[in-house]
């Protein structure tokens, strides 16, 4: 059985930072550097271990190229590629257009479930908007989540 597609678009599975001036990498490079004098100062491996592990999961992260997907808003539900989620999965959603970010974001209905972030890259956020608001509530007092702000600056 096939749904009723009432918009889609490409995009592609996260944004990715220009390769210009990377002064943001200093910063924290700079700053790992200091966490991690300072754990072998003072004795704290468990401490120089995660500044390890942050530094692998950043340098995996730059070196990670986004995949394309094909977006489809239908009657069932959000589907991202093959996998479709039902609109009673999200209880609302609110649309970033903030710099050079444009996505559409899911808030979960359960408690501890996770946002489905949704780059819109093409797609026309007005249509984007009214065919969400046939299922679910607008939050436009919500704005970028603070972990890609932060992402941003250090252009991960």
């Amino acid at each position: 059985m096939t749904e009723k597609i009432l918009y889609e678009w490409r995009a592609p599975e996260f944004s990715t930072q220009s390769n210009g001036v990377i002064w943001g990498w200093w910063i924290g490079i700079g700053a790992l550097a200091m966490i991690g004098a300072w754990s072998v100062w003072t004795k704290e491996w468990v401490a120089l271990a995660v500044v390890g592990m942050i530094v692998v999961v950043a340098i995996l992260m730059r070196q990670t190229k986004p995949r394309d997907f094909g977006h489809q808003l239908t009657e069932a539900g959000v589907k991202v590629g093959e996998a479709l989620r039902s609109y009673d999965q999200f209880r609302a959603f609110w649309i970033v257009l903030e710099n050079d970010t444009r996505v559409v974001n899911l808030l979960p209905s359960k408690k501890w479930g996770l946002m489905l972030t949704l780059q819109l890259g093409d797609a026309n956020v007005d249509k984007v908007r009214e065919t969400l608001l046939k299922f679910l509530p607008e939050d436009a007092s919500r704005g970028e989540d603070t972990i890609d702000k932060i992402g941003r600056f250090f252009r991960l």
